[in-house]
């Protein structure tokens, strides 16, 4: 425990839920791998880059608990990355849904918009509404995916881990929320949470890929 009242066990876990929701990420960022490999290799990169960001700021709070340093610039490079992440997996997720290649320019503009919002503003503000509405519209989009491809059960649980990681929001603003109980609470709401998410999309990747063997098998 540190002057800060965070312990190491703590940050520690917190790299859990940010490693299950970029594996979650990775697989549906490769959804249209079928479709157009470039656009799932660049859904696989955005993956990448929203782990990055999630560990990033887990770093922060492992060295910030473990050797007391503050290095703000590590829990600061979330959302930029996250944003950046989510946008690219989107346009993966959109040409999975369309069955072509979805374009690339809207989400290239959606991109210049935030960092031209971040810089005129000074402030993160806009990567982070970017990166909050685009994992949230990540969810949403791989539950229209799991109805297309009829698995119910994955479109429950997308439903599921989007309540729990809107749950934070409240949480985050409790009064008690800087108690190491509350604390605690909330960061296992965030990993069952990312744990349910990455078995939704688990069960739809695997629906996708059933149904291709199905397709190549000779009647």
């Amino acid at each position: 425990m540190n002057e800060h009242g965070y312990p190491v066990v703590m940050a520690l876990e917190d790299y859990v839920p940010t490693l299950l929701a970029m594996l979650g990420f990775w697989l549906l960022g490769g959804a249209a791998r079928e479709i157009d490999s470039r656009v799932a290799t660049a859904g696989r990169i955005g993956a990448v880059l929203i782990g990055l960001g999630g560990v990033a700021k887990s770093t922060w709070k492992l060295i910030l608990s473990a050797a007391d340093q503050d290095l703000p610039w590590l829990q600061q490079s979330l959302f930029p990355l996250m944003a950046t992440g989510a946008l690219l997996v989107l346009w993966s997720l959109h040409t999975s849904l369309c069955g072509r290649t979805a374009p690339w320019w809207p989400y290239a503009l959606i991109a210049v918009a935030v960092a031209g919002g971040a810089v005129a503003t000074h402030s993160l503000q806009p990567p982070f509404i970017a990166a909050t509405v685009g994992v949230t519209t990540i969810s949403i989009l791989g539950a229209a995916l799991a109805w297309r491809r009829r698995v119910f059960g994955a479109v429950a649980l997308f439903v599921i881990g989007l309540v729990g990681v809107t749950a934070m929001v409240p949480l985050r603003s409790h009064p008690s929320h800087h108690t190491l109980a509350f604390q605690w609470l909330e960061q296992g709401v965030n990993t069952v949470s990312q744990a349910v998410f990455l078995i939704a999309v688990w069960l739809t990747v695997r629906a996708a890929t059933r149904a291709a063997t199905l397709v190549e098998v000779p009647a």
